[in-house]
């Protein structure tokens, strides 16, 4: 989404000015089961930029208007680079057995269907049927679609490394700038694992897709629903649905994949495709039949 970066020099900057250098780089609204569990991560340029005691995150239901502020009393430690800031529940830090670094007792308004989040003046993102009330603290372009359920909405950091959020990343508050993925939140306190850039997202390679819900293997129901993710975050899907398959016309695709279909037999593949642009070589695939 949109930074404000004119006149700011990232080395430059005074430590009272360094908030300016963060970005919301993920959002996670709960689930339905656990609507309870949500948290909102920052994350900064470089080393020193951690200085955010006396601003704010801001949260906005689907209405829009007016926002609930969490505050920052003080400034987290702060010593590697690229570090995040994690902004969680306390059922969010049970669930995935971290510690905050600003920990709230609830941030009812993020829900998966609609809302935003804006870190102080600088950076927002929008997602779903959200339509403001009132103005956003900072623009933000075309919303993204709705959280799937199970889903955090992550900043992918392409065209540089995936653990890296540089000046030249996202700043054309496009759609393009997030996706869905499964929340992988980390505190200020943990060091996220770096990659030389353009060798395929964090783990030096293309991504693998797997499946996680599909129809039975045999139904009467005429429908091909498919949820799936990918083992790096950020990545986007291709999918294929029977001959598509045969002629090699994955077309793109989001989670969960809905389709109709007829009586009979019925293949489905999907493949995902890392912030670089590495695409699963080996796509998931799976097959099903529908009875008359």
């Amino acid at each position: 989404m949109a930074l404000v970066l004119a006149g700011l020099g990232v080395g430059a900057a005074p430590a009272s000015a360094t908030f300016h250098f963060m970005s919301v780089s993920e959002v996670y609204p709960g689930t339905a089961a656990e609507p309870t569990q949500e948290y909102v991560e920052l994350q900064m340029y470089t080393s020193g930029q951690q200085f955010v005691a006396g601003h704010e995150v801001f949260e906005y239901s689907s209405s829009g208007s007016p926002p609930s502020g969490l505050d920052f009393v003080e400034s987290p430690p702060n010593g590697q680079n690229q570090r995040t800031i994690l902004i969680a529940t306390t059922a969010a830090e049970a669930a995935f057995g971290v510690n905050a670094d600003r920990e709230v007792s609830s941030m009812n308004r993020i829900q998966g269907s609609a809302g935003a989040v804006c870190w102080e003046t600088v950076d927002c993102v929008r997602w779903g049927s959200f339509t403001p009330g009132g103005a956003l603290t900072s623009p933000a372009g075309t919303p993204e679609a709705a959280i799937p359920d199970g889903s955090a909405l992550v900043r992918s950091k392409a065209p540089g490394c995936s653990t890296l959020l540089e000046a030249s990343d996202d700043t054309n508050s496009s759609a393009a700038d997030f996706a869905p993925a499964a929340p992988s939140p980390r505190p200020n306190s943990v060091a996220p694992t770096e990659k030389e850039c353009g060798s395929g997202g964090t783990t030096g390679g293309a991504p693998e897709t797997t499946i996680t819900k599909a129809p039975k293997n045999k139904t009467s129901k005429p429908k091909a629903k498919y949820r799936f993710e990918s083992s790096e975050p950020g990545s986007t899907f291709e999918c294929a649905l029977d001959g598509q398959i045969k002629n090699d016309k994955f077309k793109p695709c989001e989670v969960p994949f809905k389709k109709r279909v007829d009586d009979g037999k019925h293949k489905f593949q999907v493949a995902a495709i890392d912030p670089d642009g590495n695409v699963d070589p080996s796509p998931a695939r799976d097959k099903f039949k529908v009875l008359k």
